[in-house]
């Protein structure tokens, strides 16, 4: 009965079916209690199997005798559903095209809102996962910057990302200086740093299908930019200079 409802009969109609295919040419009084489906009912699914092209019937005297069409006739209705899969093929993989190709530029203002913006990226994220920046590595002045760029580094060692950082060359000394001991090991644990000489121009990320640009002026900014094809470039930009870096 399973296999019935699989190619699209509800349980009540597999029921109904197979117990047409038993009985013969039958009156609804036997179906009913061979198939054990409620008499009100009854007449609602034969109906329903017929559009299906699953029960035909006769009349004998002044009586409808119920008869299942033969079981081949389930093979008709699977290549229906596949005829019907593939007349709505197109439009699904257009909706799947768009949502790959999905393309936004958002900004974000303050350190919290970037807090928030990249906690949702990397909210389903998975151990493992690849995540990409890299900066000039120049220090900030601000507490509430630097706090931000130990909270950022540790949440992503938690959430499992397995991170790439390269840092301009000619600020690498400024940068190791700048690091806590904590975040040292973490860097030399991981093999998650390298120097480029490279100088780069600010603070960027790439994950997934977003490339991330950071501003730290006197109001600090992230850009969000969603574009599949800008963040493979981005990334493999990134992947190159890694290769080479120290």
């Amino acid at each position: 009965m399973e296999v019935l409802q699989e190619v699209g009969l509800t349980e009540r109609e597999s029921r109904v079916y197979l117990a047409l295919l038993e009985l013969g040419s039958t009156t609804t009084g036997p179906l009913i209690k061979k198939s054990e489906v409620p008499n009100s009912k009854i007449y609602e699914i034969l109906e329903s199997l017929q559009n299906k092209g699953l029960v035909s019937w006769i009349v004998k005297g002044k009586t409808k005798y119920f008869q299942a069409s033969s079981p081949k006739q389930l093979l008709s209705l699977l290549k229906d559903k596949e005829r019907k899969i593939n007349e709505i093929l197109p439009q699904l993989e257009m909706k799947q095209k768009l949502s790959q190709s999905k393309k936004s530029v958002e900004l974000f203002e303050g350190v919290k809102a970037i807090r928030s913006m990249l906690l949702g990226l990397i909210l389903d994220a998975r151990k493992g996962e690849d995540f990409y920046g890299f900066s000039t590595g120049e220090t900030s002045q601000n507490k509430e910057i630097e706090e931000f760029y130990e909270w950022w580094g540790a949440l992503k060692i938690n959430s499992g990302l397995k991170d790439h950082l390269l840092i301009s060359s000619a600020n690498k000394q400024k940068f190791l200086n700048s690091l806590t001991e904590d975040a040292k090991k973490a860097f030399e644990k991981t093999k998650s740093l390298r120097f480029s000489n490279v100088f780069f121009p600010g603070d960027t990320a790439i994950f997934r299908n977003y490339v991330i640009i950071f501003n730290w002026d006197d109001i600090s900014t992230a850009t969000l930019i969603t574009n599949k094809n800008l963040a493979k470039q981005y990334k493999n930009f990134f992947v190159g200079l890694w290769e080479k870096a120290t």
